[in-house]
């Protein structure tokens, strides 16, 4: 499992968002795109929808990643993005991203491009819908692995099942909850910097992506598996490990 990936810092934060095609519903306002958490979703009232998005500045971007309502579902079939310096998109090359409608998110890597512009068409079945979007640069880390003996990977069945006297169950049927734990062993000086400055500046409040096996190289379907947008459960602590070389451990759970 060499290489971790992190989406830390979102352009999406401070860009100005405007429907130029379909319609919002009322109920579910495009601001909601802006909400860190992807339970309060935007919903557009036509299968198709197309929003512009204006960083406000030429920002770089190299990773865009989509996460649906972790209660319910990613609620798009297509995701179309362009970007460019004008909010003509006319000559933009389209960038299609890869979903997972089954792990209800959508990543895709791209060649660096800096514009201000960003154009997203979404399409659903009668309407489509979305939690939050990530536009941005990744932090990687080529030369790190999650240590295969501390990985953990697993869900959380949220919900709540009683049983009476009888031994009959009563089930109230909740979402799964996501978590990923492990240590990230041997970080360079450089590495350490990083990663210190990203944990930092998330803490335990602020949602960070991570992706831990894109290529899908340690587990089947691991590009989407082994992802999640999520919580730092604890402020990672780092421990010698000789050679200025450190480890820290690190515990997230699905942001909902």
């Amino acid at each position: 499992m060499s290489g971790i990936n992190f989406l830390s810092v979102n352009n999406m934060d401070t860009s100005v968002l405007s429907v130029t095609s379909g319609t919002a519903n009322a109920q579910y306002p495009l601001s909601n795109l802006l909400n860190a958490s992807p339970s309060i979703k935007f919903q557009s009232t036509t299968a198709s929808v197309t929003i512009l998005v204006d960083q406000t500045t030429t920002s770089p971007v190299d990773t865009i990643a989509l996460v649906g309502d972790p209660t319910g579902e990613l609620g798009i079939i297509t995701a179309v993005f362009k970007s460019s310096v004008t909010t003509d998109f006319s000559l933009s090359t389209p960038i299609n991203v890869t979903l997972s409608a089954e792990h209800n998110m959508g990543i895709e890597y791209i060649t660096e491009v800096s514009d201000r512009y960003w154009q997203i068409e979404l399409t659903g079945s009668s309407y489509s819908e979305l939690g939050n979007v990530f536009l941005g640069q990744r932090i990687n880390l080529p030369q790190n692995s999650i240590s295969i003996a501390s990985f953990k990977y697993g869900h959380t069945d949220n919900s709540d099942v009683t049983t009476n006297e009888y031994g009959q169950r009563f089930i109230d049927s909740r979402n799964l909850s996501k978590s990923i734990d492990g240590n990230i062993d041997s970080c360079t000086k450089d590495e350490t910097e990083t990663l210190d400055d990203m944990f930092l500046y998330h803490g335990i409040t602020k949602p960070v992506w991570i992706i831990l096996d894109k290529d899908s190289s340690a587990m089947n379907d691991g590009g989407f598996r082994l992802s999640m947008y999520g919580y730092i459960n604890k402020m990672p602590s780092w421990s010698a490990a000789g050679g200025q070389l450190y480890n820290a451990n690190l515990s997230m759970v699905e942001f909902i």
